[in-house]
């Protein structure tokens, strides 16, 4: 599989690319993803202050607060992608908002590094159509315990 991915850093945040890539590619390569192996993924990953992911958060959710991360995906459902035709496949976004998770990360005394990976882990399964569940959190919980 091969992953090539666009980043918009409009937060100053000064997550590496390479960190994108590498949390992105442990995820896509999880086990129960293999329909993805002869593809090309492309996604895209944008970082935004607190107060635009406020502002995202009440257009797109409704809620009227700050989030860690939204994600904005390309097909309905898992489904769809497994039968995408085409070789070339571009899942959608993820925009996360890094301040927010540095201060949650914070509070929780957890490790900020983990935390990000775990986040964008979990943006990456929601644009392969994956909703909340036991197996969602699971997996984003192995990822984000290689960094």
């Amino acid at each position: 599989m091969k992953i090539e991915i666009d980043f918009n850093d409009s937060e100053k945040s000064g997550i590496k690319k390479a960190f994108l890539f590498d949390v992105a590619k442990k995820t896509l390569a999880h086990q129960n993803f293999q329909y993805l192996k002869n593809k090309n993924i492309s996604l895209s990953f944008a970082t935004v202050p607190e107060g635009e992911i406020v502002k995202m958060n009440a257009i797109y959710r409704r809620k009227k607060t700050a989030t860690d991360v939204l994600s904005f995906c390309e097909y309905k459902n898992q489904k769809e992608i497994e039968e995408a035709v085409d070789k070339n496949i571009y899942l959608g976004e993820i925009i996360v908002c890094y301040t927010y998770i540095v201060k949650y990360a914070k509070a929780e005394k957890k490790n900020a590094k983990q935390e990000l990976a775990e986040i964008i882990s979990h943006g990456v399964l929601h644009l392969l159509g994956l909703r909340h569940s036991q197996k969602m959190f699971k997996i984003q919980k192995e990822v984000s315990n290689n960094f």
